[in-house]
């Protein structure tokens, strides 16, 4: 028997996934000013997360060379393909939810 797409979905996220995840979208929420500016957060977001995944198999591998790290975060992403899919749409979604909570209950 295989897996449910939701065991799949959350098998791609470690705690430390998470927490950036839930990091990196109060940083954009509370840097928006305007509901346009959406796009533009949920980009920076993401770059800023599949950054810091980079750096983090960059470290971890040591004294390896930059190629194997890279080829090390690119096999993560395709071990856990249906999360890394909709790490995007979690980012859009966190982040348009903490924006409107923003919006409706800050200080105007």
């Amino acid at each position: 028997m295989g897996q449910s797409g939701i065991d799949l979905l959350f098998s791609g996220f470690t705690f430390f996934e998470v927490l950036l995840i839930l990091a990196a979208s109060l940083v954009a929420a509370l840097a928006m000013r305007k509901w346009r500016h959406l796009t533009g957060a949920v980009f920076i977001a993401y770059g800023a997360d599949v950054a810091v995944r980079l750096v983090m198999e960059l470290a971890s591998a040591g004294d390896l060379p930059f190629n194997f790290a890279l080829d090390l975060a690119f096999a993560r992403l395709d071990m856990h393909g249906l999360a890394a899919t909709a790490r995007p749409f979690l980012y859009f979604g966190l982040i348009a939810l903490l924006f409107g909570l923003k919006h409706r209950y800050g200080a105007k």
